[in-house]
């Protein structure tokens, strides 16, 4: 009995370190084992994060790439907007008896003699919208009291549709300033102004309002008058600023028939380059002394 306990302790002692050196054995053969594959795992590791690395670079370089193409094309679709609308008025361009296109800093100078008084009347495209010119006209020296005034211009037809601007009312012997707006709407018939074609023929109605103001008090006329247009010829005109190719036009009073102008139309001064006014006594001959467009 009394050598039993020892001898157990003792099996057990060895038993757990049977134990123990099988485990440790275990791990050393498992790390041996396992260790070149644990190797290559870190290595495809390595590879990976490398491969990430270079996909991260190659997908910086193609959003810039990317922002640069855009840019381009941005620069290309400009560029094709700009040569579109160039096309376009080229083509207007060459079109006779056109819708003249204007721009920005356009004028022309005309002279006409009135009472053996000789007037300057000096016109300029000050601005330009969407829809309208905007015209700056001046006098020298002021006919029939007027000074100057800006105009809208309608881009479709080149007839103003608003005005506004200084003038003076001598009455008594006192001389009176003041400021006046127009509006116009016009009612085609059978054609409208432009494009210009020999024989064309078309009536307008002209509704007209004028306000003025003038010591601080309003006055408002409203009235309208109906013409009769025709395109009558070509014909080259000489007037001071040179010799043009012009479309002749004639307009008549709609109602009583009387002759109210002539004009002469010039696609290369886009303007009328001489104009004969029978509507007041004695008929005034206007004609283009200069210009620029």
């Amino acid at each position: 009995m009394g050598l039993k306990m020892p001898i157990s302790k003792i099996g057990a002692a060895l038993l757990i370190v049977g134990l123990v050196v099988g485990v440790v054995a275990g791990y050393g053969v498992g790390f041996v084992v396992y260790q070149p594959r644990i190797s290559d795992l870190e290595s495809d590791l390595s590879t990976v994060e490398s491969d990430l690395a270079e996909a991260q670079n190659n997908i910086t370089s193609l959003q810039n790439n990317i922002t640069s193409l855009q840019g381009q094309i941005n620069t290309l679709s400009s560029s094709l907007l700009s040569t579109q609308a160039e096309l376009e008025e080229t083509q207007a361009e060459l079109m006779r008896g056109r819708v003249p296109i204007l721009h920005v800093g356009d004028w022309w100078m005309i002279e006409f003699v009135f009472n053996e008084t000789t007037y300057t009347w000096t016109q300029n495209v000050t601005g330009e919208g969407p829809d309208y010119y905007n015209m700056y006209s001046e006098y020298d020296p002021p006919f029939q009291g007027m000074y100057n005034s800006t105009d809208w211009v309608d881009k479709s037809t080149i007839y103003t549709v608003w005005s506004q601007g200084q003038a003076e009312y001598t009455y008594d012997n006192t001389t009176i300033t003041y400021t006046y707006n127009m509006t116009y709407i016009y009612i085609y018939y059978g054609g409208v102004p432009l494009p210009l074609i020999v024989g064309k023929e078309f009536n307008m109605t002209e509704i007209t309002t004028y306000t003025m103001t003038m010591d601080n008090t309003t006055y408002t006329y409203e009235y309208n008058m109906s013409y009769v247009f025709k395109v009558e010829a070509i014909e080259n005109v000489t007037v001071t600023a040179g010799t043009f190719t012009c479309f002749k036009t004639n307009m008549w009073n709609a109602t009583s028939g009387d002759l109210l102008y002539t004009m002469w139309y010039s696609d290369e001064a886009k303007t009328w380059v001489k104009y004969v006014d029978y509507t007041i006594a004695p008929e005034i001959s206007a004609e283009l002394k200069d210009y620029s467009v």
